[in-house]
């Protein structure tokens, strides 16, 4: 599936079908996969320092990570926001990252309302002098939610990376959906 058929499949009609919070994931992953294609390998591992200290294929590899830990719902209801895959072969291997994201578009499609409506158990660690971890209460609907937004501050991260190299990307690219809305409507 290339990147311009998962930008398809979330602007068409699925829009009045499909639930929000899976219109926002599919946004992401074909925000992702247009990126992807567009990327030659040596610049999905430059590092743009001073700017960052991680390349883009270590963002996107820890972007990967958090819409992971949601996949395990709706067979549990546990996210562990923790569970971290650093140094896997995602970082390096842009093609690795476009078959993760053509697999989260393949579980996105398959939820359903009632899906998105179930109870989690939502683990993160909050301090970064003890090793403690905070477990909330939640949805599956909601922690997408969070998911599609993390992944776009992340997102202007990378476009960050992408000036650095020279790389043009789309101008909505690493922009919150509020600010897109903004701009469509004015002031």
């Amino acid at each position: 599936m290339l990147a311009k058929d998962v930008v398809m499949k979330s602007n068409l009609g699925s829009c009045s079908t499909s639930p929000a919070e899976v219109i926002g994931g599919m946004d992401v992953a074909a925000q992702s996969l247009e990126l992807l294609h567009q990327l030659s390998d040596a610049q999905y591992n430059h590092v743009a320092a001073p700017y960052l200290q991680s390349s883009i294929g270590q963002h996107m590899r820890h972007i990967l990570d958090v819409f992971h830990a949601i996949t395990v719902c709706p067979r549990s209801d546990f996210i562990d926001y923790d569970v971290r895959r650093r140094a896997h072969p995602v970082e390096k291997e842009k093609a690795i990252a476009i078959t993760e994201w053509i697999s989260l578009c393949d579980w996105l499609d398959a939820l359903s309302e009632d899906d998105l409506l179930s109870l989690v158990n939502v683990s993160g660690e909050v301090s970064l002098t003890h090793h403690v971890a905070s477990v909330t209460h939640s949805t599956l609907g909601r922690e997408l939610s969070f998911v599609a937004s993390h992944a776009v501050h992340h997102f202007a991260l990378i476009r960050v990376s992408l000036c650095a190299q020279g790389i043009s990307s789309a101008e909505t690219f690493g922009m919150a959906a509020a600010t897109a809305t903004y701009y469509r409507e004015g002031d």
